[in-house]
């Protein structure tokens, strides 16, 4: 945790929106029988999943590195 440091992070942001584009397009054009949106058989499982996911969308906004990292156009490194 010595690396890291809290701030808010854009690039976190735009990292969650990019993993959720299928999320927002499931949601703006559900499917005809959608068997997620039925009654779950395990609750304290997916309450669980629920808050996991959460906390690290938090994760990902607040906690920052604190060495600069090299940017590529195809990857994003340590310049160790």
């Amino acid at each position: 945790m010595k690396k890291y440091r809290f701030g808010f992070d854009i690039w976190g942001l735009a990292l969650f929106f990019l993993i959720m584009i299928p999320n927002f397009i499931w949601f703006a054009i559900p499917a005809q029988h959608d068997i997620l949106r039925g009654e779950s058989i395990t609750p304290i499982v997916d309450t669980i999943a629920s808050i996991t996911q959460v906390i690290m969308i938090i994760c990902l906004c607040i906690f920052k590195n604190k060495e600069r990292l090299c940017h590529n156009k195809w990857l994003i490194f340590d310049e160790k």
